[in-house]
């Protein structure tokens, strides 16, 4: 085995430690997976280029599954490898993916029951939410999604953007292993790893599980750990700018997923441009800086909440509006209310469950350091 290559400190991370440039791309990713799930909560007849391509939200979540693979193996690589080291990585995973979902399922439970009281939607939802056509009131399956992991559990249950945290939580149990692996075998080693997982991903859909398949984006996201300082480092503007294009044109073609071979090809293609478009935001400084002060408007990351709170909220404003047919200036109100309250929402729990669990996190594995 060789040591791990430290990766460029490119960045301008804030104070503790985070990235300000991919939060920034984050949050984005994370709005256009809420305006795309708005077009469906509201049967708003949107244009093609509106929900393809860069704004396709199945492209942002493979965006947030490759980042989350380059963050997480950044993490990891401070651990030993050990049994600690494994439990250290669990708890603060743990901090950081269930108690956001723990609120987002009561919203879900409260709108959905109140949603059920008042006799349910006069038209079928597009993205269905099971729960609103379950005879009883299923407390096993609440219960279970509580759980992320345990089989059972259903993702269009409640609250269906909760599939990515499925994924996340699935993958975490075997993340510390797989990034160890890819950041101390020797490079060629570990770039045969990852090609296995990506090559292999529809083998692993049909005969094991979809997570499985999914493992290679998250693995993609940890090799990009290893990208030596001196990678790239002569690149100009005109070149930085050409990466970028083709980074973003690999990105969207997520959206041809339906007429490839399969759609592990163009899940895949698309896991290459998001790591493209990583590396630019890490690595361009022109571009880092932009999106650094993007963040910087933003002021604080609440993509986490953006993500997971705005189905249940949406639903609730279509009910308590009547369901009326969206016009243009309906429309427009809807969404921002949407926004806002989701922002609220999530700003709110940013503060009280959000930074209080990573802290705790933090604190709870820090010990002997």
């Amino acid at each position: 085995m060789t040591a791990p290559t430290e990766p460029a400190a490119p960045a301008r991370p804030t104070g503790g430690g985070r990235i300000m440039a991919l939060d920034a791309i984050r949050q984005v990713a994370a709005f256009i997976v809420l305006v795309q799930h708005f077009f469906v909560i509201f049967e708003v007849k949107a244009q093609p280029w509106m929900r393809n391509g860069l704004f396709d939200a199945k492209a942002a979540v493979t965006l947030f599954f490759v980042l989350s693979g380059y963050v997480l193996a950044l993490s990891i690589r401070r651990e030993p490898i050990s049994l600690r080291g494994y439990v250290n990585f669990g708890i603060r995973r743990v901090l950081r993916l269930y108690p956001m979902h723990f609120a987002a399922t009561l919203l879900a439970l409260v709108v959905l029951v109140w949603a059920r009281d008042l006799g349910g939607y006069s038209r079928p939802l597009s993205m269905p939410v099971e729960f609103l056509q379950s005879a009883g009131s299923e407390v096993r399956q609440w219960l279970l999604q509580l759980t992320l992991v345990v089989p059972g559990m259903r993702s269009d249950f409640a609250n269906p953007p909760v599939w990515t945290l499925m994924t996340e939580a699935k993958v975490a149990i075997v993340f510390p292993f797989l990034a160890w692996a890819i950041l101390r075998w020797h490079p060629a080693a570990a770039c045969g790893l990852v090609a296995v997982l990506v090559l292999g991903s529809d083998w692993a859909d049909r005969h094991l599980v979809g997570t499985v398949a999914l493992l290679g984006q998250f693995a993609l996201g940890a090799l990009l750990a290893r990208l030596p300082r001196e990678a790239l480092s002569s690149f100009g503007q005109g070149k930085w700018a050409l990466w970028l294009a083709v980074s973003l044109g690999l990105y969207a073609v997520v959206s041809l997923r339906y007429t490839t071979a399969n759609v592990w090809i163009a899940y895949y293609l698309g896991s290459f441009g998001a790591a493209g478009l990583i590396i630019a935001t890490l690595r361009w400084d022109w571009l880092n800086a932009r999106l650094t002060a993007l963040q910087r408007f933003f002021r604080a990351d609440i993509s986490y909440g953006l993500y997971i709170l705005h189905f249940p909220l949406m639903l609730w404003l279509r009910k308590l509006t009547g369901e009326q047919a969206v016009t243009l200036l309906s429309g427009t109100l809807l969404f921002l209310a949407s926004f806002v309250l989701t922002v609220i929402l999530s700003v709110i729990l940013m503060y009280v469950a959000e930074r209080p669990a990573i802290a705790l996190g933090k604190k709870l594995t820090s010990s002997g350091r």
